[in-house]
């Protein structure tokens, strides 16, 4: 799981995204291409630092942008709770 937990940060980490909140338009800059994801995702499988399983799951994500989505989500959260937490 300590393995999953890392390997997920990496892909979270390999991408900026910023939100300007005065337009509220999101900025997306993409460092890593879903090829080259799924290469090392396949060379952790290889070296057994994952499951299959793990394998399967992490791929389908990444193939899905589940990763790339919950990022992007994940800032808008932030950026309403600063909003709301600035109009106080």
């Amino acid at each position: 799981m300590k393995k999953l937990l890392i390997i997920l940060s990496l892909f979270i980490f390999t991408s900026c995204a910023a939100l300007n909140s005065a337009k509220g338009e999101l900025h997306l800059e993409i460092n890593i291409t879903k090829g080259q994801e799924l290469l090392d995702l396949k060379k952790a499988l290889d070296a057994g630092a994952i499951t299959t399983t793990e394998f399967e799951l992490i791929k389908q994500r990444v193939i899905d942008d589940y990763y790339m989505k919950k990022a992007i989500k994940d800032i808008v959260e932030d950026e309403k709770v600063k909003a709301k937490i600035n109009k106080k």
